[in-house]
């Protein structure tokens, strides 16, 4: 069956407080993401209520139904008795959806009346030790996924919503029935196998809320018909219903932690010869994951009921539709040896028991818990609030005591909050404590006093020598808008202008070593040039006299 309850992946931060909220633990994380093991899930909600993110979904028929009524299919509607948190009245409530188009409008306390009439008959049969209600969707999961010993403890009679379905099923054979909940575990009773064509569809109060938008006017109701059934949203409200326990004791229980309690203690058999009515949300079927936006008119809701608790009680009557049966669904876990688990205890860093401090940030209750919680692959290791913060702390200080650039941290006052080995070392103070100083005590300077000054939004940058200590730093600025502070990077640049005062030094050097060689050379071009000149001279003399000697001219002279 696919998730009742989903995840939007893009409204999630992994937060784990779904963890932390679930009773079952049962969510896996997978891609950093959690997920819900719908083998393991008793579909409570509490995963729902409290996700801060919107990042859970639930299953929506609303689209569905009102599609049905567009074509004009015939729709029967069945209304929870936790109506009366959100509407007055069930004549004005039963008014305005028929305003809408569904074909007929019932209470589910119709089939509540019945349900408490079996409870009676098996109360007077008292074949049973012990018998647990069936109403409560979330209960009966508990029961057949975590203790299936107790299986045959569930009353074998199904919920007032399947039972009224099936009335109104026999009733309008031809219709579609919608159930109108406070409560999610609905849904996943009415998609369960065993009830697959009961109910059609669910809407969930808000929704209908939402859609109805009632009119404030006050129309004309009929008067109501009175219903003993109508206090079982309340604690107790069951109990209430039924006059004869024919020697059982009554036990009502709500909330998920104090009904596994009492289920531990019946399995223990310390508990014998009950009748139990078990609520898995705080204040009843009025407390449900639906309700929670109606929480300040809860109380309102309780006076109505308590109208209804002078109605006839019920006796013990048998009926058709009630027969339900319930099943062995539990998960059967992997054991792990103790060398497994303590093999990942050690990978987060909890070899030595002083450092599990079961604080349960991780969403289990002990850091054994934890470990074998990643063991089923439900727990990514990292998520241990507590080691990955010693973890983180002990990085970042590794990281900035052995930084060869000096780090300050200013608080808002710009006084020195925290300041590593290296711009101690650089500043020239190894031998002085110097938290608490102003920033210009230890490190005057008037580009750094400006820039303070300033309101800045980016990192900014200055040289500053520091002469008590013959250093030149290139000091980056960091501003820390949230905290309204700085942080301050020196990095050295002594050794690097150093070199680059001896580079420059050698590039002299050499131009100058380069200069000598060309003057050298060209005094050495000219001298040659000269002897050639007159060498050159004498030769054309020579050359002439010899022309002139050929031709016989100086025969003439």
């Amino acid at each position: 069956m696919k998730s009742l309850i989903n995840l939007v992946e893009y409204n999630c931060k992994s937060c784990l407080k779904c963890v932390r909220s679930c009773p079952t633990k049962s969510i896996r994380f997978e891609h950093n993401h959690p997920y819900i093991i719908e083998e393991e899930c008793i579909h409570c909600g509490n995963c729902y209520l409290c996700c801060p993110q919107s990042a859970k979904q639930i299953r929506n028929d609303l689209n569905q139904v009102k599609d049905w009524l567009f074509q004009h299919e015939k729709v029967v509607v069945s209304v929870a008795p936790s109506y009366q948190v959100v509407w007055d009245s069930f004549e004005k409530l039963k008014k305005e959806l028929l305003r809408l188009g569904f074909f007929a409008v019932e209470e589910t306390a119709r089939g509540a009346f019945v349900v408490s009439e079996q409870y009676g008959s098996l109360l007077q049969e008292k074949k049973m030790e012990n018998i647990i209600e069936t109403c409560c969707p979330t209960i009966v999961e508990m029961v057949e996924k975590e203790f299936p010993a107790l299986v045959g403890c569930l009353s074998p009679v199904a919920s007032p919503m399947i039972v009224h379905a099936k009335m109104l099923k026999e009733k309008y054979p031809d219709a579609k029935v919608v159930f109108i909940s406070p409560c999610i575990a609905k849904q996943h009773e009415m998609l369960d196998e065993r009830n697959r064509g009961i109910v059609d569809a669910i809407i969930s109060m808000p929704d209908l809320d939402a859609w109805l938008n009632m009119s404030e006017a006050e129309d004309e109701v009929m008067p109501e018909e009175e219903n003993i059934a109508r206090i079982y949203p309340i604690s107790g409200g069951i109990i209430k219903t039924i006059d004869d326990f024919n020697g059982y004791k009554t036990l009502s229980i709500e909330g998920i932690s104090r009904c596994r309690a009492v289920l531990n203690s019946i399995q223990q058999g310390y508990l014998k010869g009950y009748f139990f009515e078990m609520n898995a949300c705080a204040g009843g079927c009025l407390g449900g994951p639906y309700m929670v936006a109606y929480k300040d008119y809860e109380w309102l809701a309780q006076s109505r009921i308590s109208q209804h608790e002078n109605s006839a009680k019920i006796k013990a009557v048998n009926h058709e539709f009630t027969s339900a049966n319930y099943m062995d669904k539990s998960v059967k876990k992997v054991m792990f040896a103790e060398e497994q688990i303590q093999a990942i205890l050690d990978s987060m860093g909890k070899a030595d028991r002083s450092k599990r401090l079961d604080c349960g940030a991780c969403g289990y209750d002990t850091c054994r818990e934890k470990a074998i919680a990643v063991l089923e692959g439900k727990s990514d290791p990292k998520h241990c609030l507590p080691y990955a913060l010693e973890l983180a702390q002990s990085e970042s200080n590794l990281i900035i005591k052995h930084s060869p650039n000096g780090i300050i941290v200013l608080d808002s006052n710009n006084r020195i909050k925290d300041i590593n080995p290296s711009a101690l070392r650089l500043l020239g103070l190894q031998s002085y404590s110097v938290k608490g100083f102003e920033i210009e005590a230890v490190f005057p300077s008037e580009q750094l006093s400006r820039i303070l000054s300033e309101e800045i939004r980016e990192v900014k940058y200055i040289v500053e020598e520091i002469a008590a200590n013959d250093k030149v730093c290139d000091v980056a600025i960091l501003p820390l808008e949230e905290e309204r502070s700085h942080v301050l990077i020196m990095m050295d640049l002594t050794a690097k202008r150093t070199q680059e005062e001896k580079m420059r030094k050698i590039r002299k050097d050499t131009i100058e070593s380069t200069q000598r060689v060309i003057d050298k050379q060209m005094r050495v071009v000219q001298e040659i040039a000269s002897l050639l000149g007159e060498t050159t001279a004498e030769t054309k003399v020579v050359l002439t006299k010899l022309n002139k000697a050929i031709d016989g001219d100086d025969l003439n002279e």
